[in-house]
């Protein structure tokens, strides 16, 4: 129905149906009418029918009087406290019925969609369905979403297990928590958010970091290719802890490509010249970003022959020289040395990167290639064995790879009481995936995107999967898995994220949004398991307990100690929606090991237990 209005703009008076089929208002409480489902919904369905709900724009006007129909109650509501924007400004301009009556809540049961229309328009969003809804269930709805800025902040009563304590609108978020929700929140809420991030840039002192790098011999078909090369920027720009505001790339007709990343920092560009094999690249930041991160991200696309690197200090008000070379001091990237007999790791990240470096004897290399997505390397070693390095990081040796593929595994399928299921992301090597199948589960996806990889694993590597690629229970899916995650919903008991540290490609599994494509990929008692990263790298393994948390339930951590790892001391953490993620008692993991006839050789019920203490001074879960 459309709304009753006076003629003149200044609306005052509102009416609107109190119940359709999909919802209704409950209006028992003066002080707080809500909107309550008069029928379950799915996750994803749209909760009201067409033409029951719209937006009424009131710049200028305080307050409006809302009647509903038929029961002619009437509440007063004030622009002040309900409305939202309606264009990139974020002023509150519009009120939206009837969802101007929904409440708060850190764990929403409800999201905005909206439309492809550029400029976005708040007619064209939609309100679906964030998880499933009960009949009876009230409505309610994250307001960071859609206000940038809300008044002074008041206690959140809203009772959710990630419950954030107070409600504010999106620029009273922490940096973590906007980090996690930015991809959810209204168009006009983003770019705000970019707008102002330009803003808190510009203001800062000059003083910056300017890197400048000359790539010869490159990989000829990514020189050509605007929109790789657009990615590529893009993600070196986020491993340097930039913030991308926007990209733009030219390709000149029968030569290379120039490609733009506006940062809030300054900016990173590239040009190629196909004909030479030749790339070059500019950097400039102020801030503290790392711009030895995005080479190396570059080094391992663009996999040239040689480079030449010039780093510069710029802006330096306290200085004779405004400019200045700065040493020599790049880190330099895993490789082999001298005539092969040794390979040294130290592309790495967090704050081993440049700091520390962790060296192997090579006694043979077993097989070496670039695949599409990344640079393999086996070789065998006299103490560890055979010994996988992907992009310049250790992965595994045959020596002690059961201790990673137990912690990872166990558990979380021990924590599920019935893991029929299984979503396996990651896992090339097929170590997840032999312990995974010890469960007995029904059925097992594993997706990784490199298919050539898998099946060099398998020819070099056999004992890590130890036949499991050829189980009949086994769907192997050779895809990006942030978009073969969007076909399955509420379909998995477990989901075990097998990915590298998190540099390169793999940074992008350790987003919050890809945490919730595999939330939405789980049933409501989904178990996830993710290979985290060192115990050096502290405040990245606290960002990604949050991240979890926001999307996948309550998040504990294991630790272990895998002697072939660069600096040893990893985390998993584990997160489940419906129970405890540290799992059952020693009592009841040994019940289960026997129920299942697990034998492993490093996880048991005692080191499950034990692998989850913390010193009194860490603060990790």
């Amino acid at each position: 129905m459309q709304p009753e209005e006076e003629a003149s703009r200044q609306v005052r008076t509102i009416v609107i149906t109190k119940e359709t089929s999909h919802y209704r208002i409950v209006t028992d409480d003066p002080d707080n009418w809500r909107v309550v489902a008069n029928r379950p919904f799915a996750r994803g369905e749209l909760v009201a029918p067409e033409g029951t709900t719209f937006h009424v724009d009131v710049r200028g006007i305080e307050f409006v009087d809302v009647i509903l129909e038929p029961t002619r109650e009437c509440k007063r509501v004030y622009t002040a406290i309900s409305a939202v924007p309606s264009d990139a400004g974020c002023s509150p301009t519009a009120l939206e019925f009837p969802w101007c009556f929904t409440n708060h809540s850190c764990e929403p049961n409800t999201q905005d969609q909206w439309g492809t229309e550029v400029p976005a328009e708040l007619k064209n969003a939609e309100t679906a369905a964030a998880r499933a809804i009960a009949e009876d269930e009230e409505l309610t709805y994250d307001y960071a979403l859609e206000q940038y800025e809300y008044g002074p902040r008041v206690e959140c009563l809203c009772g959710a297990g990630t419950c954030r304590g107070s409600i504010s609108g999106f620029s009273g978020l922490s940096r973590e928590q906007q980090a996690c929700l930015l991809s959810r929140a209204s168009p006009y809420v983003q770019e705000k958010y970019r707008r102002e991030l330009i803003v808190n840039h510009v203001g800062r002192n000059p003083s910056g970091q300017h890197l400048l790098v000359d790539y010869w011999e490159c990989e000829s078909g990514l020189l050509t290719d605007k929109a790789a090369l657009s990615s590529l920027i893009t993600e070196a720009a986020l491993a340097a802890g930039a913030s991308v505001v926007s990209t733009h790339a030219h390709q000149f007709e029968g030569l290379g490509v120039t490609a733009v990343a506006i940062l809030a920092e300054s900016h990173l560009s590239i040009h190629t010249w196909p004909e030479a094999g030749f790339a070059a690249v500019d950097v400039y930041t102020c801030g503290d970003c790392h711009l030895l991160r995005a080479h190396d991200v570059l080094l391992r696309a663009l996999s040239p022959d040689r480079f030449e690197l010039l780093e510069l200090a710029r802006g330096r008000a306290d200085a004779p020289r405004s400019i200045a070379v700065i040493p020599d001091g790049t880190p330099v990237s895993s490789v082999s040395k001298d005539n092969g007999d040794w390979f040294f790791e130290a592309t790495v990240p967090g704050r081993r990167l440049g700091n520390i470096t962790h060296g192997f004897h090579i006694a043979e290399v077993v097989h070496k290639e670039r695949t599409r997505f990344q640079e393999c390397m086996i070789f065998d070693n006299p103490v560890y064995g055979r010994v996988l390095v992907l992009d310049g990081i250790v992965q595994l040796s045959t020596f002690d790879e059961h201790i990673y593929h137990e912690m990872l595994v166990h558990p979380a399928m021990f924590q599920h009481p019935n893991p029929r299921r299984v979503v396996i992301v990651g896992g090339g090597d097929g170590g997840t995936l032999r312990e995974v199948l010890r469960h007995d589960p029904e059925q097992v996806v594993m997706i990784d995107i490199d298919e050539q990889f898998v099946r060099s694993a398998a020819k070099h590597l056999p004992s890590l999967n130890a036949g499991a690629f050829e189980d009949p229970r086994v769907t192997l899916i050779f895809e990006d898995a942030s978009e073969a995650l969007l076909r399955y919903e509420s379909t998995f008991d477990v989901a075990i994220i097998d990915c590298n540290d998190a540099v390169g490609p793999s940074q992008a599994l350790f987003e919050a949004e890809f945490y919730a494509k595999v939330a939405r990929a789980l049933t409501d008692e989904g178990t996830t398991a993710v290979q985290a990263g060192s115990m050096l790298d502290v405040e990245f393994l606290q960002q990604t307990r949050r991240r979890m948390a926001s999307h996948l339930g309550r998040t504990t951590g294991f630790r272990l100690t895998i002697p072939s790892y660069h600096c040893g001391e990893y985390v998993f953490l584990v997160s489940s929606r419906f129970s405890d993620p540290s799992g059952p008692d020693s009592a009841t993991l040994a019940e289960l090991q026997n129920r299942r006839g697990i034998v492993t050789k490093y996880w048991s019920p005692a080191i499950h237990q034990a692998a989850q203490a913390l010193p009194p001074s860490s603060a990790l879960w």
